[in-house]
């Protein structure tokens, strides 16, 4: 998964060369400053912000901001990509700030599907909504299923097991039902408890990603 500021086309044609599938990063239910088209989609948000990450809640409901989104998709494909990483989808879960469009989420889904037919769509958590999701996405992502960052702190935490083995028996009915493939995201900054969440994840026939909770460069271990 790459955001694609940082990418020529030229570049993600010789990733594609190495790699089954090259997503581009895009978010379905947040906008930051730093986004292409952020002047653009910025007066089609909700009210109220999200503080840890300094961004803007996306309105579904406006029309013009889906044709913004399409339009920024559309671009995202042009330059190489085989398709996207939906992140925030969980905002549109039950307890989510947008937890009111999850209708509108699905239709939009829907029109990215329709008008995009070969596009790969990897879902990043929002679980709680897989059941309405399914029929879009190629295959689930899930952050911090055994590690868990405390914004707060700003400290590399493990969840209690009890937690994590909720969260893990969740992923086992979603492979099950929906037949869909499932990339695990772990954070932590040292190379011991790296260790620790491979052993942990080991039994389980997932993919790991380990790395820092920004995701902004190479992930690097102390």
């Amino acid at each position: 998964m790459l955001e694609e500021v940082h990418y020529t086309k030229e570049e993600i044609t010789q990733l594609k060369q190495k790699n089954e599938k090259v997503l581009c990063y895009i978010s379905l239910g947040e906008i930051h400053k730093y986004v292409s088209f952020f002047k653009e989609a910025k007066n089609y948000t909700l009210e109220g912000k999200n503080t840890i990450w300094d961004s803007y809640y996306l309105d579904l409901n406006q029309k013009p901001l889906q044709e913004i989104l399409l339009k920024n998709i559309q671009e995202k494909l042009t330059k190489g990509f085989d398709g996207l990483f939906l992140d925030n989808i969980d905002n549109y879960g039950p307890y989510g700030k947008q937890k009111k469009q999850t209708k509108k989420l699905v239709e939009f889904l829907t029109t990215i599907k329709s008008r995009f037919p070969e596009i790969y769509l990897m879902q990043n958590a929002g679980l709680a909504i897989i059941k309405q999701t399914h029929t879009f996405i190629n295959s689930v992502a899930i952050e911090s299923v055994i590690t868990n960052y405390n914004f707060e702190k700003k400290k590399y935490l493990f969840r209690e097991k009890k937690e994590s083995k909720k969260i893990i028996e969740r992923l086992k009915k979603i492979e099950e039902d929906y037949k869909l493939p499932i990339l695990l995201i772990e954070y932590t900054e040292s190379k011991r408890k790296c260790n620790k969440i491979k052993r942990k994840l080991n039994k389980y026939d997932w993919p790991v990603f380990i790395g820092q909770i920004n995701l902004q460069k190479k992930p690097t271990f102390n």
